[in-house]
């Protein structure tokens, strides 16, 4: 467990207070600290930056924390939250409209964030008597944490307004009532910002803070964003949404990630010789871990989450337990170790008996370590769903005729549960004090964009598949021969799952209506047979109400009623008039 203060340091030494309003983009006094004696403190700068980094942008980025977690896995169609009552079930199952999605946890606008970002840094550039590099370093960490937000709502409306100095209750209506910049120039502002920024900020990171290649990963997502939004998507609403010259970004991203790969001191986390354990392991070793770029740190006493607490299986847990379901749709995308599809013909298995060992544990190794499937070996013993048990006299000694009430969870329940971030150490975790890192960026996301972004540019194929199969070579799965969009879609959603990435991608690579329109999810039921020792499979409705509503208005959130009433200069996207 880490006992070193990361992120969020304690607050209590000063006191800093910021009134509130709700009207044009969240507008609100600017809590500009009229002692100009903080901004010649470094501590007292330090602690200022540090409630930037606590605004909701990382695991928080739309209060995606504790039965929040998951949001995006639920919206994604990759998992589902234990009970509808959960505001992702809710959100990923509901009609998204013009007041917002119906749980309201989809949002992110986040001006009060942004204002006090422009105010760090106007105050550190025009009134501060600090070290010169010191401010420069601060600045640019501020214009880290400024484009990440940048992009957090890009990715969600497309193109929103750009203020880059704070605003005040004193200024104009003209200044005040801003008009939405294009997508284009959104996405063209996150990575000149980038670009500038990865010159000031350090080489090697430090926990919880940015260097160089987090904000180089940064203009690689953005950009790979872009690309794709311009290759699949089209100019609507007067040049307000879209992308045009697609493989300029699909450039962009391809050099940012190759420079990354080349240039940095990071690498894919390569430490155990098993599979399995290697993949489990990435996201649970801080401590020297080569592969992660930039995360957000947590500290077990100050700043935890509960995403063990409410994840992990019962008879493991402490508490809540087994609350993120993933449907079998998902587990099919895992194709099996010797590299045949783990799409079977439904009909064989419906019905039937399977062995889980082989049915399940020979597919590929991120499968087995980032979800639990009956029989899944875990802290010396094993994980189970069956509902019922046959033969039972034949069963194994010890053997319990139901698993426990949680996993099968009859009337919502898929037979499976998502293992991905919990840490198999920590034995009855407690609510509340998680302190395992959210990693934002990795390396493993450079290699994919580098070979999504290769693919769309012209004689670059062959470096693509490269890249592909150096990730599947990490994971233990045979090399492909040759590629398609097809493969890189499945191999980035694979090698991502449960890593609040899948919605965002279904969306920019405008296929989340096919995957996900009129689609009723699915979950296995099982009886295990004492006698076989293999489960009857059931196929049967995973999701807890009718089919998922995906429409073409979805691609983009709404800006929503309340907003375009405080300011008449917002245009509405389409559909949502």
């Amino acid at each position: 467990m880490k006992k070193v203060l990361n992120i969020i340091l304690v607050l209590g030494a000063v006191v800093l207070t910021f009134s509130c309003s709700d009207d044009v983009l969240d507008k609100q006094p600017l809590g500009l600290i009229s002692d100009d004696s903080v901004w010649q403190d470094e501590n007292l700068v330090n602690l200022k930056l540090n409630e930037a980094y606590k605004e909701s942008l990382f695991l928080n980025n739309t209060g995606n924390r504790g039965f929040n977690a998951g949001l995006d896995g639920n919206m994604a169609g990759e998992f589902k939250n234990f009970a509808g009552w959960q505001a992702p079930v809710r959100a990923a199952t509901g009609v998204i409209d013009q007041t917002g999605d119906p749980a309201g946890v989809l949002q992110y606008w986040s001006y009060n964030s942004l204002r006090d970002m422009n105010t760090i840094i106007f105050n550190l550039e025009t009134i501060s008597q600090l070290d010169e590099t010191f401010k420069a370093s601060k600045i640019a960490e501020t214009r880290f944490l400024r484009a990440y937000l940048f992009f957090q709502m890009v990715k969600r409306y497309g193109g929103v307004p750009i203020i880059t100095e704070p605003q005040s209750l004193n200024d104009s209506n003209e200044v005040l009532f801003v008009s939405r910049n294009t997508e284009q120039e959104v996405y063209d502002f996150i990575i000149s910002e980038t670009e500038a920024i990865s010159k000031v900020l350090p080489l090697s990171p430090s926990q919880g803070r940015p260097s160089k290649w987090a904000a180089l990963a940064l203009k690689s997502r953005a950009a790979l964003y872009a690309g794709a939004i311009g290759e699949y998507g089209s100019i609507q609403l007067d040049g307000v949404l879209g992308i045009n010259n697609p493989d300029r970004y699909w450039e962009i991203a391809y050099n940012a990630s190759k420079e990354i790969i080349n240039q940095s001191e990071h690498a894919l986390f390569t430490k155990y010789p098993d599979k399995v354990k290697n993949f489990q392991q990435l996201f649970i070793e801080e401590e020297g871990n080569p592969e992660v770029i930039f995360s957000e740190a947590y500290d077990s006493t100050l700043n935890s989450h509960n995403w063990s607490f409410i994840a992990i299986p019962q008879p493991f847990d402490s508490g809540w337990a087994s609350n993120f379901f993933v449907f079998y749709d998902t587990v099919e995308l895992f194709d099996f170790v010797d590299g045949t599809s783990g799409k079977v013909d439904r009909s064989s298995i419906d019905g039937k008996e399977i062995d889980s060992n082989v049915f399940f544990g020979t597919r590929d190794p991120r499968f087995i370590a980032s979800i639990f499937y009956p029989g899944s070996a875990w802290m010396g013993s094993n994980v189970y769903f069956h509902d019922n048990t046959i033969n039972t006299e034949d069963a194994p000694e010890g053997w319990e005729n139901r698993a426990p009430a949680k996993n099968r969870n009859l009337s919502n329940g898929t037979g499976f549960l998502v293992r991905k971030r919990i840490d198999e150490s920590e034995i009855n975790p407690d609510a509340g004090a998680d302190d395992t890192d959210y990693i934002v960026f990795r390396l493993g996301e450079m290699y994919l964009n580098l070979a999504e972004a290769a693919f769309h540019l012209p004689g670059k194929e062959d470096e693509a598949l490269t890249n592909i199969n150096i990730i599947r070579e990490r994971a233990g799965m045979p090399a492909r021969k040759d590629l398609t969009l097809e493969n890189i879609q499945q191999e980035r959603r694979v090698e991502l799952f449960a890593e609040d990435q899948a919605y965002w991608d279904l969306r920019r690579w405008r296929i989340a209506k096919d995957i996900l329109d009129g689609v009723e999810l699915k979950g296995l039921k099982y009886t295990y047979n004492g006698t076989t020792g293999k489960y009857k499979v059931d196929i049967r409705r995973g999701e807890s109400t009718g089919p998922r509503v995906f429409q073409d208005r979805h691609y983009y959130l709404p800006i929503t009623v309340n907003r375009i009433n405080d300011n008449p200069n917002l245009k509405e996207n389409p559909g949502y008039n």
